[in-house]
């Protein structure tokens, strides 16, 4: 083949037809890169290119592919359960294919609906008729194609057209004329997009020519053409450029720089470059906050959690229920669908702030949508042991209106009203059991890890009973601190439920029970630092130097096992006694009775009865009980304004009035 051959061949296999140069909209519709009023091509990776548009693409489709997407089946109207072992579960949560994660294969999929208006997958079919693995479909080379009334979809895979029977894709269209297939968005929205490019090239181009006004030189003489394009050469040459902009200009020959002034219009190119991030985050149906723009503000709430909820209820949850219902309609057999169904988990992203959650939670755990343990795994808390997490609780005032009796109708005798009381109020102390637990575990639990540190470094000193003193002394003060922070929530709410229970039963308005809770938290405090420190002290004083070490650590383990289910249990009794106490004597009352639950003790039942003032004790410290014609007793070391009377009493108070 000779070189005019070759050059004719070369010619022909050129892409661009003269008659047609490859810039024209009509050439460019082809390879979805039209050109724009502003003379600027848009293409999807020029569309990427204007950072507004990357930024809520990225914070689209990275906030849904970073939500859980579970496989639920319904086992009758009102029941679901999750559904692990079905195979989807395994494409939609794990891994669609060997080669993607499930982040990414989401993440990619609303990339593409957000940029092509369509999303395809092929789906590859197991023996059993189940879908095996997920193929992603690029969707500049996919299309719908409908013969005889029957939807198929052609495709090119390694530069060979295919033809997919519907059950074989998973198509998830944008919004569209038809239905079958979504609009483009980079063709529909390539005039705005377009200008937004333009400026960038703008932006690009007049900083290039170091961001200042372009002028001219005023010579004195007449030069003729060669020696104006030599001198515009050697001037361009020398100063065009941010790295030339600082240069010194140096003239002869009589030459002068006139500069030319920039016009308003074209010094204004930031503020339509501002306009055009609005103009994005309308397209993307998105708060312009997130395409960091925060020149005006936000109309969707000032807090966080307002802002989430719009953004997951405006912008996440269309997408999120178009995906869904494909998902449902192809990955399941015809057998399973309705059975079987996807869902999207938005709770991560509505929660908003830490203190609106605990909130909502609380509410949530307090009326028996949730337990403890459902709770604790939000946080990514293991369960409580023994299954302590895993009761419902409800207020005990609520009830089926044709069950509720009015309790203040004197067609009840007062004993009945008070022993229907005293058993509410024992529920509730049943019913904070377990966030008592959970507090005394967590403080507890920095107790032994400190003390276990502190052990093993008093076993290395020549005085090991000097350095523990030093030790308790710089940490049980903190410790006292942390306890204090740990149970004011658990015994406020338990004292405000115990105080408006106790002011109820004598028809009395509720009492403010904040002093009361603040107070007793304190004392609670001061009592287990006090215990912890007081035990430490006898183990340095008691056991032989070469044994403290494990003598505390040993300690420490029982702390850890024990402790927590000691606290609980006679916390909320101390507490439901002194808050109705202090409900009580707010209001008037002026004796209490005890009150021995049905299986009490000996020496509960001989307490059974006995009546003080309200600003008494039952018992002074020293005071003795004894019960009658059994063996045993006890005295006391302290003064007993109320329950328990010892380790595990579940007894109770009443008012006389």
């Amino acid at each position: 083949m000779d070189i005019f051959q070759r050059m004719a061949l070369e010619k022909r296999a050129r892409l661009e037809n003269p008659k047609t140069p490859i810039s024209a909209a009509s050439a460019l519709e082809h390879f979805d890169a039209e050109a724009s009023p502003s003379g600027v091509s848009v293409s999807p990776d020029r569309a990427l290119g204007i950072t507004a548009f990357w930024a809520g693409v990225r914070a689209i489709s990275q906030t849904i592919a970073g939500l859980p997407l579970q496989v639920y089946e319904r086992v009758d109207d009102r029941t679901r359960r999750p559904a692990p072992d079905h195979p989807v579960y395994q494409l939609v949560f794990k891994r669609p294919n060997p080669n993607m994660s499930a982040f990414t294969f989401k993440e990619m999929r609303i990339l593409h609906l957000l940029m092509w208006g369509n999303a395809y997958a092929e789906i590859q079919v197991g023996g059993d008729g189940r879908p095996e693995a997920l193929w992603p479909l690029l969707p500049d080379r996919t299309d719908v194609v409908v013969r005889d009334g029957q939807k198929y979809y052609s495709t090119i895979i390694d530069d060979k057209k295919i033809m997919l029977s519907p059950d074989k894709v998973l198509h998830v269209p944008g919004p569209g004329f038809d239905g079958l297939q979504g609009y483009n968005v980079i063709k529909v929205h390539r005039d705005s997009l377009g200008l937004s490019a333009a400026a960038n090239e703008y932006g690009a181009r007049f900083f290039g020519n170091s961001g200042r006004p372009s002028g001219y030189i005023k010579h004195p003489g007449e030069p003729n053409e060669e020696e104006r394009k030599q001198l515009r050469e050697e001037w361009n040459q020398v100063h065009s450029g941010l790295t030339s902009a600082q240069r010194t200009a140096v003239l002869w020959g009589n030459m002068e720089w006139e500069k030319v002034s920039m016009p308003p219009e074209e010094a204004q190119f930031i503020q339509t470059r501002e306009m055009q991030i609005e103009e994005v985050a309308r397209i993307l149906n998105i708060n312009p906050i997130l395409l960091q723009h925060f020149s005006k503000a936000t109309t969707w709430g000032s807090g966080v959690a307002q802002f989430l909820t719009a953004f997951g209820k405006f912008t996440i949850q269309p997408w999120l229920d178009r995906d869904e219902d494909v998902l449902d309609w192809d990955l399941f057999t015809e057998n399973e669908r309705g059975r079987f169904y996807t869902k999207y988990n938005l709770d991560a992203l509505l929660r908003g702030d830490v203190k609106t959650q605990a909130e909502v939670l609380e509410i949530k755990r307090r009326n028996g949508v949730i337990n403890a343990d459902e709770w604790r795994a939000l946080d990514e808390e293991n369960p409580l042991p023994e299954g302590q997490g895993q009761q419902y609780f409800m207020p005990l005032n609520m009830a089926p209106i044709n069950q509720m009796i009015d309790r203040d109708t004197d067609d009840l005798p007062r004993r009945t009203r008070e022993r229907r009381s005293t058993q509410m109020r024992g529920r509730l102390r049943d019913a904070h059991k377990s966030s008592f637990a959970d507090g005394a575990r967590r403080y507890v639990r920095r107790d032994v890890s400190n003390l276990k540190r502190a052990a093993r470094k008093a076993a290395e000193q020549q005085d090991p009973i000097a350095y523990l003193e030093r030790w308790i002394e710089d940490f049980y003060p903190g410790q006292e601190r942390v306890i204090r922070q740990t149970m004011l929530p658990m015994v406020a709410a338990l004292a405000d439920s115990i105080g408006a229970e106790a002011a109820d039963e004598i028809g009395a308005d509720p009492v403010d029970m904040d002093t009361f809770a603040e107070e007793y938290t304190d004392n609670l405090a001061m009592r287990e630092a006090g215990s912890s420190r007081g035990q430490v002290l006898a183990l340095a004083r008691e056991v032989p130097a070469e044994e403290l070490g494990d003598a505390l650590e040993e300690r420490a383990s029982e702390w850890e096992e024990n402790r927590p289910g000691k606290v609980a249990m006679n916390e909320v009794v101390r507490v439901a006694t002194g808050a109705s106490r202090y409900a009580w004597g707010a209001v008037g009352v002026s004796f209490l009775v005890w009150r021995a639950n049905p299986d009490a003790c000996p020496l509960c039942e001989e307490m059974d009865g006995r009546r003080v003032g309200i600003q008494e004790h039952f018992l002074s410290e020293g005071d003795s009980v004894t019960p009658d014609d059994r063996p045993g007793g006890i005295q006391t070391d302290h003064d007993v304004a109320g329950p328990p009377l010892h380790q595990g009493c579940q007894c109770d108070i009443e008012p006389e009035v």
